[in-house]
């Protein structure tokens, strides 16, 4: 009993953020209240278990300031395991966190401190080199940490054809071992299947990676709605740079499902 108590500590200290993360002020945000070129929200997204990812938290934001609660997935998180009944019972969910500057569960996740890596990693995303805008930046980098379970997505405006268009990145690339094998037959344009988690290459028909959650769960809830296909093929040195992909959505407006609505008033009074 207390091995396993010692185990869930251990894992919530390594999930805890540093408090001293940079801060990111709205009010010196360049993007501002423009909704960074499209981006309403972003929310977080957990993978509980193998075969259990659902969305936690939302964040939004005005020339007030941000706000930040949780969604109704995190109950299922909060059911289905124990580290993150621990994790996510620290204060009540329907509590809403309002900020000056980006919560520290998102702002570690984004080179807030790290500046330097903003216009190396920008073309990779399919961003200017000269784009500052850490929101942006994280909503197709997936902001991923590689001591904990969690994953940012942006919520977005549609397009001037009423589309939904999500960029991200592949994990686990199962053909990295052939490294002329994805330049020499994976080009920008070709279409991706998802099946569970996995993404394959449609004119191959070979298995190429993983989708985020967040992915999967688009396709799952709207097959026929959402297609998917790589947009560069990057001389990148991590894995999640190697592709990247997009997910673009038709004729529904994503994450409007009961698994994503604030339990908290969100909104408030702004």
């Amino acid at each position: 009993m207390n091995v396993k108590k010692t185990y869930i500590q251990k894992k919530i200290m390594t999930l805890s953020i540093r408090p001293d993360s940079v801060a990111f002020d709205v009010r010196t945000d360049r993007a501002g209240v423009a909704k960074h070129g499209g981006i309403t929200a972003l929310f977080l997204g957990c993978q509980v278990n193998p075969d259990l990812w659902v969305p936690v938290k939302k964040l939004i934001w005005d020339e007030s300031g941000y706000r930040m609660g949780c969604v109704a997935g995190v109950k299922q998180a909060i059911a289905s395991s124990r580290l993150w009944q621990n994790y996510f019972g620290l204060s009540p969910i329907d509590r809403i966190s309002i900020t000056s500057s980006i919560p520290p569960v998102y702002a570690c996740r984004m080179p807030l401190d790290r500046p330097q890596e903003m216009p190396v990693n920008l073309p990779d995303l399919g961003l200017r080199a000269d784009l500052d805008d850490p929101i942006a930046y994280v909503a197709r980098s997936g902001g991923y940490r590689q001591k904990d379970d969690l994953d940012v997505f942006p919520e977005l405006e549609p397009d001037r054809d009423g589309c939904y268009r999500f960029f991200f990145g592949l994990s686990g690339l199962h053909l990295l071992a052939d490294e002329r094998w994805l330049k020499d037959t994976v080009r920008a344009g070709d279409r991706l299947i998802v099946q569970g988690r996995g993404a394959i290459h449609q004119p191959t028909g070979n298995p190429i990676g993983s989708v985020p959650g967040y992915i999967q769960a688009l396709v799952t809830e709207h097959p026929p709605n959402v297609t998917l296909q790589i947009e560069q093929v990057n001389d990148a040195f991590f894995t999640k740079r190697k592709l990247l992909c997009s997910a673009t959505c038709r004729d529904f407006t994503p994450f409007t499902s009961a698994l994503y609505l604030p339990i908290g008033d969100l909104d408030g009074n702004r």
